[in-house]
């Protein structure tokens, strides 16, 4: 059973709001069947709960790692650096696995000895519902060209991906922003590692829960830092200049939001910036909203 051991990193800010769905992930990923797997739990800041931290010291199914510093990224290359089993996974702190996610990822990665990693689809859970976050049947699609198919949509979930530990290592993490960090990895596995998608969705991704980053003000500009990343990665041209257009939507939405806020010095860079990103003539009419701003303001 050593041979079919998995770690998964799991970084958390260790907060009381999400302590229950934290303790549902660790047993997600405790519970898994035909596999040993490993809770490495990297806990991120010094916010952390007392109460929370007093639990997981307690968890003999944990591994435990402290970092006195938020930063996403850096808790995962840590997480990473610290794996010491033949495969490695990833889950955030809100989410959970399905039963027998990850003897189906392992069982791919075992049946094709030339791959380094298997990304499995995902379901995404809004409370309300509970749907798979790309159509299963589109593995084919997927798989042929998975650059082109992440234009469309994000096949990569948070906790959806298996890896060699021996083929991807630390270095998959540097220089990953803070924020879209799936569509980073996406694109590194697509264009760095021999990479199969599964239609079969083996873990549950929930929007909106308490305390999410995606939800705070900082994530919007964290987007255009994050655009700009992806694009000094290796990719296809037309696919860059599709992704330069995403950069010029992701100032004007910045601009959009400073404006509402009363943030006029920001909306206007914003603006700016988004006027000169490629396809930006597209947002020439909203200078008239600033410029009644400004004026009203006068």
């Amino acid at each position: 059973m050593s041979e079919r051991a998995i770690t998964v990193v799991v970084p958390t800010r260790g907060l009381r709001e999400r302590a229950e769905l934290l303790l549902e992930a660790i047993d997600s990923v405790t519970a898994q069947h035909g596999v040993r797997c490993v809770p490495l739990v990297v806990v991120n800041g010094v916010r952390c709960d007392p109460d929370v931290m007093r639990t997981l010291r307690n968890d003999a199914r944990v591994r435990l790692l402290l970092r006195d510093e938020a930063d996403l990224p850096a808790a995962l290359l840590a997480g990473r650096a610290a794996v010491d089993t033949p495969w490695f996974a990833t889950l955030d702190d809100d989410d959970r696995l399905v039963d027998g996610a990850m003897a189906l990822r392992l069982a791919a990665l075992e049946r094709s000895a030339q791959l380094d990693v298997v990304v499995t689809n995902g379901f995404r859970h809004d409370g309300a519902c509970c749907e798979p976050n790309v159509p299963p049947d589109s593995a084919a699609e997927v798989n042929a060209d998975p650059i082109r198919a992440l234009l469309r949509r994000n096949w990569l979930l948070p906790g959806s991906w298996l890896c060699r530990t021996d083929a991807v290592g630390v270095s998959l993490f540097a220089g990953m922003p803070r924020y879209l960090e799936c569509t980073w990895l996406a694109v590194r596995f697509a264009t760095e590692h021999r990479m199969r998608w599964l239609g079969d969705p083996t873990v549950v991704y929930r929007v909106g829960s308490p305390s999410a980053e995606s939800q705070s003000a900082a994530y919007v500009g964290g987007q255009m830092d994050a655009l700009r990343r992806i694009l000094s990665l290796p990719l296809p041209a037309d696919v860059r200049a599709a992704l330069r257009e995403r950069v010029a939507h992701a100032y004007h939405d910045a601009a959009v939001d400073s404006l509402r806020d009363g943030a006029l010095v920001d909306a206007w860079r914003y603006h700016a910036w988004s006027l000169v990103g490629r396809g930006g003539w597209h947002f020439l009419p909203f200078t008239r909203h600033l410029a009644r701003a400004s004026l009203d303001r006068s």
